[in-house]
């Protein structure tokens, strides 16, 4: 059975995600140790991507433009990811990235947030196809290219600590 269902809880919830990972590489970006401008220019391109989705959110959501016919699973899949996304308490996530000491945690964190980015950004453009294809786009291709280079320079941590 399916259902009408307004995504801009989704919406708020990506920008929310991409405010709070900017903020978060922006904390570990004040430690050199972890790569301070690696996470600085990250921290950019989460910013870019929180104007775009509030920049739809302000767009549509009072139109109804983010309500569409799902079906009830969809719909459960789809609020389990919001309420249980790892970024859902930023002020949390930055105190424990603070007192991290160990580069593998860190690029843990990071590594995690990415995996999240990529699968919400896969799911709006399934969602919504019609907004902003290219935007989501490129959005999908710089959170990809985000967890690459996290998992290279995660990769790069443990073989240097392999070696001593």
């Amino acid at each position: 059975m399916s259902r009408m269902w307004d995504g801009s809880g989704f919406f708020k919830m990506m920008a929310a995600n991409e405010k709070a990972v900017g903020d978060l590489y922006r904390e570990l970006a004040k430690n050199a140790k972890f790569g301070g401008k690696f996470f600085e220019n990250m921290a950019k391109d989460e910013d870019k991507h929180h104007d775009i989705y509030v920049a739809l959110l302000h767009k549509y959501e009072n139109s109804k433009g983010l309500e569409i016919e799902i079906s009830e699973e969809q719909e459960q899949y789809l609020n389990l990811l919001i309420q249980n996304n790892m970024l859902r308490d930023p002020d949390l996530l930055i105190e424990k990235a603070k007192k991290l000491t160990i580069k593998d945690d860190v690029f843990d964190i990071a590594e995690r947030a990415e995996r999240d980015s990529v699968l919400f950004v896969e799911e709006l453009i399934e969602l919504y196809p019609e907004l902003q294809p290219d935007e989501f786009k490129v959005v999908l291709k710089e959170e990809k290219a985000h967890l690459r280079m996290v998992m290279e320079r995660r990769m790069d941590s443990q073989l240097t600590n392999l070696k001593l």
